[in-house]
């Protein structure tokens, strides 16, 4: 800091020794001194608002004392530079001046005008960094504090030393618990190749950015997050590291790329069905004609080819019109409806099914009004295609399906669950194709139209699966008090 203008407000009740400083301040040849002069407690504090650049306040002050003078200032101005002067070398007086926040410590009669200006400009300049300091860490723990992204303190073992509000929130960190044990971050890391790869990176003790790992919440569902480690400037053993969940930005990489993929098939029917209607319909024609006109005795000798063409081209041109129908865009009846109330009324139209499998249903649902503004009767068949396959995915007696509804910010969240025997990993890409399907008889357009559906309705549809381990599909809807 480079200055060469000093505004002080010498406080002492002694007018000679205010003049003997006043002299000493004038011989200084790199600054200027304004020296302001208060002969009491009391006036001093008076003047505190004439915004003075440091202060000299003697230790004996009559009824009061200089530390008294010292505690007002820095009442009112925390950071105020304030040197404290006395009459005598007084050790104790010296640690009672710096344990109250005085910034240096003079005995009259000891310094000199370059030691006097040395020591003022030091106070002033120490007490700038400590108020930049002040505010840099304000900043800081406004941003720890408030970071939607948990940020957390650990050593190179992984153990949490300090946590912002929403590591806490997400991890269930909570040190004032009296079962709460020592909370270890690769704990919670599930794959053991990501445990050792996390372990190697803190002991390694250097910076890394984008360390992709899969994480347990106490939930017991996982996430997927990105870590960033950072090093702690002030201790080298201690690292910063900052928790990126990418859960919903997954979800939402997942819903443009359904999105995409379904306007994709729907472009890719609509061309399929203007190249192969016309010409279908000249087959039919055809062999309409052909039967018309071909004497009786050719037709019997025959058979009933031209039936086969005729009933085939029939065939195809169903196919195409439900896959036209399953991929275009529905038109929908928007009216409010209660989520519960539409989930237990498609319940009631495949219970015949849950009843000759023996399938158990568990309903999780939100107590608290979930509304959307839906066609009830379009979201009901998605609702049952979604249910149906539940069931039959199922073995009898064992099954369970499980129905839970949230509401979340401004989406209405439900999960359709069930136990069965999952969907491999290699079919799940193409779960919502048309005309894909595992079951003997199934037409492999009872997802397709589920899709369709949802997303005529503005909603996402998404789906996690293992082998052996049961199936959930996630759907969401804009609640209806955000649609108004």
């Amino acid at each position: 800091m480079n200055r060469d203008y000093f505004k002080v407000l010498y406080v002492d009740d002694d007018i000679d020794d205010f003049l003997l400083v006043q002299s000493l301040l004038r011989q200084c040849q790199s600054s200027r001194f304004e020296l302001v002069h208060s002969n009491s407690y009391e006036t001093a504090l008076d003047m505190l608002d004439q915004e003075f650049d440091v202060f000299l306040v003697d230790y004996k002050l009559g009824k009061n004392t200089g530390i008294d003078v010292l505690e007002a200032i820095k009442k009112r101005l925390r950071h105020a530079p304030v040197i404290i002067l006395t009459g005598m070398e007084n050790t104790d007086a010296d640690k009672e001046a710096m344990e109250f926040g005085a910034s240096d410590y003079l005995v009259k009669g000891g310094f000199n005008a370059q030691m006097l200006e040395r020591t003022i400009r030091y106070a002033v300049r120490d007490a700038a960094l400590h108020e930049s300091l002040d505010i840099a860490g304000k900043k800081f723990k406004n941003i720890f504090e408030r970071s939607a992204d948990p940020i957390v303190l650990v050593n190179a073992e992984s153990l949490v030393l300090d946590a912002n509000p929403s590591f806490s929130q997400k991890f269930g960190y909570d040190p004032s618990k009296k079962d709460f044990y020592p909370f270890y971050l690769k704990d919670i890391v599930v794959e053991e190749a990501g445990k050792s790869q996390f372990d190697s990176l803190l002991h390694s003790k250097r910076e890394f950015s984008d360390f992709q790992v899969t994480l347990t919440i106490p939930s017991g569902q996982t996430i997927e997050a990105l870590i960033s480690i950072a090093q702690d400037d002030s201790e080298k053993e201690l690292f910063q590291l900052m928790i990126k969940d990418l859960t919903l930005l997954k979800v939402q990489e997942e819903d443009l790329y359904n999105m995409k993929k379904f306007s994709s098939t729907g472009r890719i029917a609509r061309i399929l069905a203007h190249e192969v209607k016309n010409p279908l319909t000249t087959i039919l024609l055809s062999a309409e004609q052909l039967e018309f006109e071909l004497p009786k005795d050719a037709l019997d000798e025959s058979g009933d080819l031209i039936g086969v063409i005729k009933k085939n081209c029939t065939r195809i041109n169903q196919l195409i019109t439900q896959l036209l129908d399953s991929t275009r865009f529905t038109e929908v009846d928007l009216q409010e409806h209660n989520i519960n109330d539409l989930l237990d009324e498609s319940l009631e139209l495949v219970k015949d099914r849950i009843d000759l499998q023996q399938v158990r249903v568990v309903k999780d649902y939100e107590s608290s009004i979930c509304n959307i503004k839906v066609d009830a009767d379009k979201v009901k068949i998605a609702f049952v295609n979604l249910l149906v396959n539940a069931v039959e995915a199922m073995d009898t007696r064992e099954g369970v399906v499980r129905i839970r509804t949230r509401s979340k910010g401004s989406k209405c969240q439900i999960e359709i669950s069930d136990n069965g025997k999952g969907i491999p990993k290699e079919h799940m890409d193409r779960l919502f194709e048309p005309f894909y399907t595992s079951k003997p008889t199934g037409s492999g357009l009872g997802l397709t139209n589920t899709q369709n559906i949802i997303l005529s309705h503005g909603g996402a549809i998404r789906v996690k699966s293992n082998s052996n381990e049961g199936t959930t599909f996630y759907i969401t809807f804009e609640l209806a008090k955000n649609l108004n």
